[in-house]
């Protein structure tokens, strides 16, 4: 997995992501599943309800215990990558191959037989969702017939940022190849903001005030706080000798999960008047949080390594501000020359 962050401001877009590919399986801990779903007192044979059936019912209920654990990492991985001549960038995220092709390989053939890359981009009046929509449909042709027939298919996102031929404020897309879709990030005449893709959690803690596992824990608490208060009035009334049942309304959870008309206090700032530094600083800060948290949090790391960023702006088009070279007993040389 990767940390994926792009922000959009008046004069730029700037993106940036980690560099460690971590290779992962979704797993589960035997053990923990005794308690639950077997009997040790009847040589571990799956335990039986009061209604005579086996608790372990369907394959739900041992996947929900799994976790995403990686078990091999890759130093050195390039995850985002400059769409010129077009004034654009594209990062990863997700799974690095698709059969015998990487991902990066794929994008840059992409490039190459793309029309709207040659003669140095002028030949067609891109835009953002063009390009994130022709990339998903190629992406799609290699996918495709490598997972069609998986139930579970592999996590692959881009993420996809720059600006339209004929406009001077960026656009950002997220691109989920195993979903066959885009999803624009801003809409409307102002896009400015900050977008994330891939691991995010406590990235999304300090922006949102929250992250979208610690709403679905409200959720599921609301709704068993609202069960259990809708239980005890029921038992009132059946003391009373009412035998009216009381209805169920499940809006209330709705409302406490998504919080239509409060929120959290998060991060505060006006990103669209970022300078193209402070907006470097930013995504570099972004990204290293979550780099940090994964060297220092129990599980082995999935985000790590050196930041790579890109300055995107519509004269001067996709640059590099992070150091990209191939480097051997001293000696570098920059990918650019390559």
């Amino acid at each position: 997995m990767t940390t994926l962050v792009a922000l959009a401001t008046k004069d730029s877009l700037v993106m940036g992501c980690d560099s460690l590919g971590s290779v992962t399986q979704w797993m589960v801990n035997p053990l923990k599943l005794i308690g639950e779903y077997f009997d040790p007192e009847q040589n571990f044979k799956l335990k039986i309800g009061q209604d005579g059936k086996p608790i372990l019912q369907e394959f739900n209920d041992i996947y929900n215990k799994s976790e995403l654990i990686p078990y091999y990492h890759m130093t050195h991985i390039s995850k985002l990558f400059s769409l010129a001549p077009l004034e654009m960038g594209v990062m990863a995220t997700g799974i690095s191959s698709i059969g015998s092709r990487t991902v990066k390989s794929i994008i840059l053939e992409f490039k190459r037989k793309e029309e709207a890359f040659k003669n140095n981009g002028r030949a067609t009046n891109y835009t953002v969702n063009d390009i994130a929509q022709k990339l998903l449909d190629f992406i799609m042709k290699h996918y495709e017939p490598q997972f069609s027939s998986e139930t579970y298919k592999p996590v692959l996102e881009l993420m996809i940022g720059g600006y339209d031929k004929g406009k001077h404020v960026p656009d950002i897309y997220r691109i989920f190849i195993h979903e066959n879709k885009t999803q624009q990030i801003f809409e409307g005449d102002a896009p400015f903001g900050i977008a994330f893709g891939g691991q995010m959690d406590e990235i999304q803690r300090i922006v949102f005030g929250t992250d979208w596992q610690n709403l679905q824990r409200l959720k599921n608490r609301a709704n068993k706080l609202l069960g259990e208060y809708r239980q005890l009035l029921q038992d009132y009334l059946k003391e009373k000798g009412i035998t009216e049942e009381l209805p169920k309304d499940n809006s209330l959870v709705d409302g406490l999960s998504s919080f239509r008309d409060w929120d959290f206090i998060g991060f505060d700032a006006n990103l669209g008047d970022f300078s193209n530094q402070n907006a470097i600083d930013c995504v570099n800060w972004f990204v290293g949080i979550m780099i940090k948290s994964h060297e220092f949090r129990s599980h082995l790391p999935m985000v790590g390594g050196k930041v790579h960023v890109g300055l995107i702006t519509k004269d001067k088009g996709f640059n590099f501000i992070s150091k990209e070279e191939y480097i051997h007993e001293g000696h570098g040389v920059t990918m650019e020359d390559m």
